[in-house]
């Protein structure tokens, strides 16, 4: 006797389907050659770690403390990425500021160091212009102006200024949760709030790593989704983030491929952050156009206020032969 599976295969497509946008980040993530194009980010985030240190702290020396902000700086660094990488990006901090040049060497100086803390970012709008035209017709390649590169050049500048106003506000929030905490413990004789302001810094994480994801994925020139799959995408990454970051300093703390590298043991650390760091960004952006594509297939159109904005990834074309049965 022949048993009927289509009611069986329907419902286990329909309790699947839920988690088809996954897949299809996966699958789209492998095409567009994620793992590759993190290790390209990492090599370039290396060589832009003390450039775009400086930059940062120099930009909130501005408003705080210079000796503060540093302090701050590297021990929130030291907080998700360890101790060691910590001192890696300590020294680099320090061996970038110790320089003794004349004025002619300090503008060369300057201009470098703004063309190396940018270099990263350029190598990030590549790489998404890759993912957001997976799948898209094929476009003729033009030819870019000489004066491209220091577009995109000034895009990742704006981009460190952004960062330094994240981390401005970051520092800012955490001395308020700190002071709320003593005064409170001292004044109020409460219950210890350690664990309550943990849980609210912890938050407070989170919510910037999502703004940083979100902003960062905005970067390229190619149609990329719409800004709810983007805050989609950056929920996601900002997610395996957190978790991930357990995972990783874990492995780091008791696997010997640190140990093995010797006095470069510590750079290997950063290497390796820099590289999971740039493939839970890569795979946020790929949840996001999987997401945006998906509701394409699906028939949904999206209703913009401003048709003007709409991109051929956002909208689901008619038919041609849509008004013959009118």
């Amino acid at each position: 006797m022949a048993f009927d599976t289509s009611g069986w295969q329907h419902k286990l497509r329909r309790l699947a389907h839920p988690l088809q946008p996954l897949i299809d980040s996966v699958q789209l993530w492998l095409q567009a050659d994620g793992l590759r194009m993190s290790a390209a980010m990492s090599f370039y985030g290396m060589l832009s770690l003390a450039p775009l240190l400086l930059a940062v702290v120099g930009l909130l020396g501005w408003w705080l403390d210079r000796s503060y902000v540093e302090s701050t700086l590297i021990s929130q660094i030291q907080s998700v990425v360890g101790e060691r990488a910590a001192q890696v990006v300590k020294s680099a901090l320090a061996s970038a500021q110790n320089s003794n040049q004349g004025s002619l060497a300090s503008v060369l100086g300057l201009v470098m160091m703004l063309s190396g803390a940018t270099g990263v970012f350029v190598e990030l709008q590549a790489s998404l212009d890759k993912l957001w035209s997976m799948g898209e017709e094929s476009r003729p390649q033009e030819n870019k102006p000489w004066w491209s590169m220091a577009v995109s050049r000034l895009w990742g500048l704006s981009y460190v200024v952004g960062l330094g106003f994240l981390l401005l506000v970051s520092m800012v929030i955490s001395t308020a949760i700190q002071m709320i905490t003593k005064w409170a413990n001292d004044e109020l004789q409460l219950v210890p709030l350690g664990p309550l302001m943990g849980l609210i810094n912890e938050g407070l994480s989170f919510g910037i790593a999502v703004l940083l994801f979100w902003g960062l994925m905005r970067m390229g020139t190619g149609i990329k989704p719409v800004t709810r799959y983007l805050l989609l995408g950056s929920l996601t990454g900002a997610a395996l983030f957190t978790i991930g970051k357990q995972a990783l300093a874990w492995y780091l703390s008791t696997a010997a491929v640190v140990s093995a590298y010797g006095a470069a043991g510590s750079l290997v650390v950063v290497l390796m952050w820099f590289y999971f760091t740039s493939a839970i960004l890569l795979f946020s952006a790929a949840t996001a156009k999987a997401c945006s594509k998906s509701r394409v297939q699906l028939g949904i159109p999206f209703v913009s206020r401003n048709p003007s904005n709409a991109t051929h990834m956002d909208v689901q074309p008619l038919p041609e032969n849509a008004g013959e049965n009118i």
